[in-house]
């Protein structure tokens, strides 16, 4: 989600429907393996058209969603709501916020060669545009939260980097 949508199972890309349905996706991929409720769900994605939004039509996207994931135990319905099964880990804006609070931890710690590795590494999942496939108002403190992520990763990086002498392309 730090770019364009890419959903691979087993090493195979999957083909994930656009619009409403790689929405559901994107929003339970941010709160994976907690349950998102289902109005929750249907205000966030429909917004201003929420109060005429049924729930069926959550549950036809939802559906969709599942049959493209073709495993549909990954999306479940729980408590009036829904959660994407999957390790956290396994999606690159969870991973990311991992390694930056692994990676200033690294800088405090002393350990600059670990901490510019791991930024650097960090930093090279990151795309053109964050969380794309979405357009609600919903995904804004999303973005904003990786956009602090990012800023925060550049200055460990550069902060490891020059602790290091490694000055060349730094500072210009």
């Amino acid at each position: 989600m730090l770019g364009p949508l890419d959903v691979r199972r087993d090493g195979e890309v999957l083909r994930i429907p656009g619009g409403k349905t790689a929405e559901v996706l994107v929003r339970l991929a941010l709160d994976a393996g907690t349950v998102v409720r289902t109005d929750r769900l249907v205000e966030e994605l429909w917004a201003d058209d929420a109060v005429n939004t049924r729930r069926n039509t959550l549950q036809s996207k939802v559906a969709k969603l599942r049959r493209a994931l073709g495993e549909p135990s990954v999306v479940l319905s729980r408590d009036d709501g829904y959660l994407l099964d999957i390790e956290a880990s396994d999606i690159d804006v969870h991973a990311v916020l991992s390694d930056a609070t692994a990676a200033s931890r690294l800088l405090d710690e002393g350990d600059d060669r670990g901490a510019a590795t791991l930024a650097a590494s960090a930093l090279a999942r990151f795309g053109a545009d964050l969380i794309p496939s979405t357009t609600g108002e919903w995904v804004a403190s999303h973005r904003a939260r990786l956009e602090s992520t990012h800023a925060t990763l550049l200055e460990v990086g550069l902060t490891a980097r020059v602790r290091l002498g490694e000055t060349t392309d730094v500072i210009g």
